[in-house]
């Protein structure tokens, strides 16, 4: 009896810290947001695009209040709007508070600014079949397929003076589409690429360039690159005024001196 009583606390003991370390339990909460990050970087890129094609410089210098009163129901229209006063702040214009403080008047609309999406299979796409009242279904089987959505923005700004109503400047129709591409081949993928990348990408996983070509590639996609213009996504210390110095508006001399032209647009 006192050798089972012996063996049988040996087994407790063993089992206990066993028991200890195996207890407790842990969970991990995701979830997603409403509008994919995909859609948002879509649009977000396509707005700072075109906004960039906006050459505002004929008004540097001028105190302008932009006036944004026709894009209330835009969607990202707030994106938009702060993506022009930082067009037109970083071209040399004093941005005013008030629309009775300011000598020209920039008026912005948008015509469009949302995604679409196309796709292509080559395979068998999935189907649903119902046999003798029982429903079934067949995998998809894909020898490629390629899925790409786009963000398109269209937008026109135009200027005028505050008090005559005199017309200054228009800046034309921007029309400007990014793309973001899936590809798959014989069932593996994701293949991404696009605007929204930095680098091609494998499921999520960037595959590095290592050739100079492909980098070349990259900065010739580079809208400032291409435009010559103060590119708003890079960053920038604009000069100020020193304290007690005359706050004459005047032209920064660091403007660029190019139009922006063979930007890729909406195709």
């Amino acid at each position: 009896m006192m050798d089972d009583a012996c063996d049988w606390g040996l087994v407790r003991l063993a089992v206990l810290p066993m028991l200890l370390m195996l207890a407790g339990c842990g969970t991990t909460r995701m979830s997603d947001s409403k509008r994919t990050a995909t859609e948002q970087l879509l649009v977000s890129q396509a707005i700072d695009r075109a906004v960039m094609r906006v050459d505002v410089r004929p008004l540097a210098g001028r105190s302008v209040f932009l006036e944004t009163a026709f894009m209330d129901d835009v969607q990202d229209g707030k994106y938009l709007e702060s993506a022009l006063r930082h067009q037109l702040m970083a071209s040399g214009c004093l941005l005013a508070k008030d629309r009775d403080a300011a000598d020209v008047v920039v008026e912005a609309r948008a015509g469009a600014v949302g995604t679409d999406r196309s796709s292509v299979l080559l395979g068998i796409p999935a189907t649903s079949v119902t046999v003798q009242g029982n429903a079934t279904s067949t995998p998809e089987l894909v020898l490629s397929k390629r899925s790409e959505q786009r963000g398109v923005a269209k937008l026109s700004v135009y200027a005028y003076e505050r008090e005559t109503g005199q017309p200054i400047w228009q800046s034309g129709e921007e029309h400007v589409a990014s793309h973001a591409r899936d590809r798959w081949l014989f069932g593996a993928g994701p293949y991404q690429d696009g605007e929204i990348h930095d680098e091609p990408a494998f499921a999520g996983r960037a595959i590095h360039k290592r050739d100079a070509k492909a980098a070349a590639d990259a900065v010739s996609q580079d809208p400032a690159a291409l435009a010559g213009m103060v590119d708003l996504s890079k960053p920038k210390v604009f000069s100020t005024l020193p304290a007690g110095s005359d706050a004459t508006p005047r032209e920064p001399a660091a403007i660029a001196d190019q139009r922006p032209v063979d930007l890729p647009t909406l195709r």
